[in-house]
């Protein structure tokens, strides 16, 4: 029997949102509103600007969600990410009560809101995604209407499109921006009649005064009138591990979803650290890899590269966004040729780092990465059908398994994840195919040095080992749960991580499952029942002890238990 240790949560408070400046009739003060998300709930807070304290603090039932104020202090909240369920759900909270109440949801599931606008009348407009629906919502009956889809035929099967509601035409229409590609335009509606139609022309709203209070949410500070100001705020929530890896100091490196954050663990010390949040951009850090003495990451949104050396000293330099000789993290700039999202990263034969990419927002599909350490040169040879999920490599070639799913809002040309054989030597692929027919994902490779085979995993809860020389898939296993899936990586589907181990066999994470696929029996071997389930991620750390994500934990894995002697 193995033994699990909870090392703790690395990061908690790294995904925030706001400000939101409301004005409370009550207390006859100003408040700034902030929000901390996370994949297993949200707290929504509001600062008083008078005294800098916190005087409002409501647990939110959705991993992320937007705010609307109204003059008269009363917030409206709509979820954009729920938990168990897509994020369309509406709350609202008043000065006069000064609780948080559910409005419920309109009649149309498998959506979440993308913004708010107020309708003259008092009614809510909603927008929302992937669907591209408008709906209204009466507080004075609480009832919903859904006004359908507001993007122009065709609509096409799975394409993600988002309705944007921004404005009212002086004919009482509601303006809504629609997000698509092919397709993109703005339409009005007209409530009562529910007609709609495409605007040649947006007609220009009313320019916005400069704010009298603005805020920094991250650093927990606002300003008033030109003066800057401090309040303290308790984060609660962690956010979840999307990256880990063994770094060139022995230490084992993570990064957490939507926070930009690196945390290391130190097995000698047992110091599970934060390092901290890097200077540029926003989004999430997906994964790390070692090389020689540093550690290299990728990120979205805009993939962009960047190194870290342990040795030296925690600099981000935000005010540099990261990019100057001095900055540790250093921010080497984007992969480029409309990449986006830089998934996995695996050490080629060639002694170049290759990875593993997404295209952006609107592009189909995505395309293999390749930096090298040495000279900093980097290079992607675009794929524009699929996307590539997952990269390993053996001493010849470099292995890839594709996703049918380019960047969000395109559409997708393909229907069969495949998986490809890479020739760093050709730079080009020279084999495909595809290991199940069923799957619109290979979700992990690892390469085993026990067989010399490459071992995949599907979003469909397959496993696949696939032999170089022969070119082909030679067996299928089901395993009896699927993978996790983590908003942004994507959430369309579960990940099922595997990683080739000291003893040379595969061993990898479900949701619920730790497992060892056994190379000598060709057998799936389930192991010891983790104590928190969405797991995500595995590397090995010394031989027989294994790092994984748990939510927002780091879990440690001993296949064997110490024996304890008095």
């Amino acid at each position: 029997m193995g033994v699990f240790f909870d090392l703790g949560r690395p990061v908690v408070g790294g995904w925030m949102g706001g400000p939101w400046i409301s004005w409370d009739p009550v207390r006859e003060t100003d408040l700034v509103w902030g929000a901390e998300f996370g994949q297993e709930g949200s707290v929504l807070f509001a600062v008083d600007v008078q005294s800098g304290q916190v005087v409002e603090r409501h647990w939110i039932g959705a991993r992320e969600f937007g705010v609307r104020v109204e003059e008269e202090g009363r917030i409206w909240i709509y979820n954009c990410h729920g938990l168990k369920q897509p994020g369309n759900i509406l709350q609202s909270w008043s000065p006069q009560t000064r609780k948080v109440v559910s409005h419920g949801f309109p009649p149309l599931s498998g959506q979440r809101f993308t913004s708010v606008l107020p309708g003259p009348e008092g009614q809510l407009y909603l927008g929302t995604h992937p669907f591209g629906h408008l709906t209204s919502f009466d507080p004075q009956t609480e009832e919903w209407r859904d006004f359908g889809p507001m993007a122009s035929p065709p609509l096409m099967l799975d394409q993600q499109i988002w309705c944007h509601p921004g404005g009212i035409t002086q004919r009482g229409e509601i303006i809504c921006r629609i997000v698509r590609n092919p397709g993109a335009e703005s339409v009005a509606l007209d409530p009562a009649t529910g007609q709609r139609r495409v605007l040649d022309q947006v007609p220009e709203g009313p320019a916005r005064p400069e704010p009298r209070i603005t805020a920094d949410i991250y650093a927990g500070t606002y300003t008033v009138d030109g003066q800057r100001r401090r309040f303290e705020y308790q984060p609660s929530v962690a956010t979840d591990i999307v990256g880990l890896n063994k770094g060139p100091d022995g230490k084992i490196y993570g990064s957490t979803i939507i926070s930009m954050h690196l945390f290391s663990f130190d097995a000698g010390t047992r110091r599970l650290e934060d390092l901290g949040r890097v200077g540029w951009g926003s989004g999430e850090i997906y994964d790390v890899i070692g090389w020689g003495n540093k550690l290299y990451m990728g990120s979205y949104t805009g993939a962009y590269w960047a190194v870290y050396d342990p040795s030296r000293p925690w600099h981000p330099c935000p005010e540099a966004r990261g990019e100057i000789a001095g900055a540790n993290p250093r921010c080497m700039g984007q992969l480029g040729e409309d990449m986006n999202r830089p998934f996995e990263y695996a050490h080629g034969p060639d002694g170049r780092i290759y990875i593993a990419c997404r295209a952006n927002y609107g592009f189909t599909g995505g395309g293999l990465a390749w930096f090298d350490p040495r000279t900093e040169e980097k290079r992607v040879l675009r794929d524009l059908e699929q996307s590539v999920q997952c990269v390993a490599a053996d001493a010849q070639y470099v292995y890839g398994g594709t996703s049918i799913r380019g960047g969000r809002g395109c559409v997708d040309p393909t229907t069969q994840a495949r998986l490809f054989v890479f020739d760093p030597a050709q730079q080009r692929r020279v084999y495909t195919c595809i290991p199940m027919a069923a799957a619109i994902a290979v979700t992990s490779l690892a390469v085993s040095p026990k067989t010399g085979m490459v071992y995949g995993s599907t979003d469909t809860g397959h496993l696949f080992a696939f032999d170089p020389e022969g070119l082909q898939v030679v067996q299928i296993w089901q395993l009896r749960s699927l993978g996790t899936p983590l908003m942004g990586v994507p959430e369309a589907y579960g990940i099922i991580h595997l990683t080739a181990a000291s003893d040379g066999d595969i061993y990898g994470v479900t949701r619920t499952d730790v497992f060892k696929l056994d190379l000598s029996t060709d057998r799936v071997v389930y192991l010891d029942q983790p104590p928190i389930p969405d797991l995500y991620q595995i590397v090995e750390g010394t031989p027989g002890v294994f790092y994984i994500g748990a939510r927002g934990h780091l879990l440690e894995y001993h296949l064997k238990d110490t024996p304890h002697y008095r």
